[in-house]
């Protein structure tokens, strides 16, 4: 009997399965866009600050013309930074009109080409006359704000920090102008195009004078609005009528304005005549010591342009019982 062979057939064989694709890591910021980043947080940094600073400067002219320290009322920071809006007006000023320059001249370079050929004819016969003319009309209003401030006995001949910020002007407003005259008679380059390419000297020089001026401005705008309340010309003015609690001397004068209320105290202020004493005599009173406070606007409330409408709904009454 012949020999039987059983021949096995190998089973097939399954690949092995591909390990499945690894997931792509998520893009690398780029250094285009962390610069970006970077000035974002810069210029939010830098916003803050001026504000700050300029709320206090404000705080403490205002406070100060009607004889309160300012450190008594134990101002908060947000409320010091919000009365930057008093002098938010005056702040705007040069931005806005280098923004005007700025977009003006770009409507003129892409929309007007007769004034663009006209304007390079006018500086290749000028030269740097014509961009000593141009930068110099840029950095105008700063330089003159610096003079002011520099000739200023009210600044320069006391001891206040302002007279630090007018000599900081000073010196600042001397840098800029040789710079300016530099960059026209050197390399013939407009400030604007500077400005446009983010160059950190002439930006750094314009912000800093711009934020002195600013601090002097604010102090002044803050000691008018003084003035304004303490002789009752100014819409916030309110005269207070005080009862005092038993065994409490009365004020010394009874003509006086509420200024404000503060760490438990009403703090209050002669009214003055026009013009206001610069030594004007402020009181602190503690609120314990008063039974009754009498208050009226020194001038009467604009009304509405078309009178005064009141409103009457029902008042909810409760469901009766059952």
């Amino acid at each position: 009997m012949g020999t039987v062979r059983i021949r096995r057939t190998p089973a097939s064989v399954v690949p092995p399965a591909s390990p499945a694709p690894a997931a792509s890591p998520p893009p690398r910021m780029t250094a285009e866009a962390a610069r970006r980043v970077l000035e974002s947080v810069i210029i939010a940094i830098i916003t803050s600050t001026g504000l700050y600073l300029v709320g206090s400067v404000y705080s403490e002219a205002y406070y100060g013309r009607m004889s309160i320290e300012v450190s008594a009322l134990d101002l908060t920071p947000p409320y010091v930074a919000l009365q930057a809006v008093h002098v938010v007006r005056s702040l705007l000023e040069y931005p806005v009109t280098l923004l005007g320059l700025y977009f003006l001249s770009r409507f003129v370079i892409t929309r007007l080409p007769r004034v663009r050929t006209w304007a390079v004819s006018l500086l290749g016969r000028f030269g740097r006359l014509a961009l000593l003319i141009a930068n110099g009309l840029i950095v105008l209003p700063l330089v003159l704000a610096a003079v002011n401030a520099t000739l200023d006995p009210a600044l320069v001949q006391t001891n206040s920090p302002l007279s630090e910020v007018a000599s900081l002007m000073a010196l600042g407003g001397t840098v800029l102008v040789l710079y300016v005259l530099w960059l026209s008679v050197g390399p013939r380059q407009l400030l604007l195009s500077e400005l446009q390419h983010r160059k950190p000297v002439p930006i750094v020089l314009l912000f800093t004078l711009y934020l002195l001026d600013a601090l002097v401005a604010t102090a002044h705008n803050a000691t008018v609005d003084a003035d304004l309340f303490m002789t009752g010309a100014s819409d916030s003015s309110m005269a207070a009528v005080f009862t005092m609690a038993s065994g409490v001397q009365p004020l010394p004068s009874t003509d006086v304005l509420l200024v404000t209320i503060r760490n438990g105290h009403y703090f209050v202020v002669t009214r003055q005549p026009d013009p206001p004493s610069r030594t004007p005599v402020a009181y602190a009173i503690p609120v314990r010591a008063v039974d009754a406070v009498q208050m009226e606007r020194i001038n009467p409330a604009a009304p509405a342009p078309e009178g005064i409408l009141i409103e009457f709904f029902p008042t909810p009454t409760a469901s009766p019982g059952p």
